[in-house]
């Protein structure tokens, strides 16, 4: 059976793709999900405007995200928590603390942009990359300092 896609789809294509399928596959999962409808001409032109509408979206939130990487980009700042006097911290800094913290400073930051290969245990300098958007990156850096 031939399909017209209303969403991308991992593993059988994009918006706006007419696909071949099962018809149990069409039946059963895409056409009750809204993941695609019927091939018709009414329906070819109602996907293609939304398709267009959704690039226009991704291209707007790609340069805004540009944008906060660029301003992002050596920026530097810190964060305060309970440590002993050797400086091992009493719990861990995670990426939702950078991302929270980041957000406090004024910059729209997901937790799930954030990477570190593990939680940080200990007071010190840190490079974090951010992963804004595939192929849009922002590194800062991060102090982990002693809270008094």
């Amino acid at each position: 059976m031939k399909v017209l896609l209303r969403k991308n789809v991992e593993k059988l294509g994009k918006m706006g793709n007419v696909v071949t399928v099962a018809d149990g596959y069409a039946r059963n999962f895409l056409f009750p999900n809204g993941l695609a409808t019927t091939v018709t001409t009414a329906n070819t032109k109602e996907v293609e405007i939304q398709r267009r509408k959704e690039e226009l979206k991704e291209k707007l939130t790609k340069e805004q995200l540009s944008k906060l990487a660029k301003d992002l980009s050596g920026f530097e700042f810190s964060i305060a928590t309970k440590a002993n006097e050797e400086g091992r911290l009493f719990g861990s800094v995670a990426p939702a603390n950078i991302a929270e913290e980041l957000v406090r400073r004024g910059y729209a930051v997901d937790e799930k942009s954030v990477r570190l290969e593990e939680h940080i245990k200990q007071c010190g300098t840190y490079d974090v990359t951010l992963d804004l958007y595939p192929g849009i990156r922002a590194q800062v850096k991060l102090f982990v300092v002693r809270e008094e």
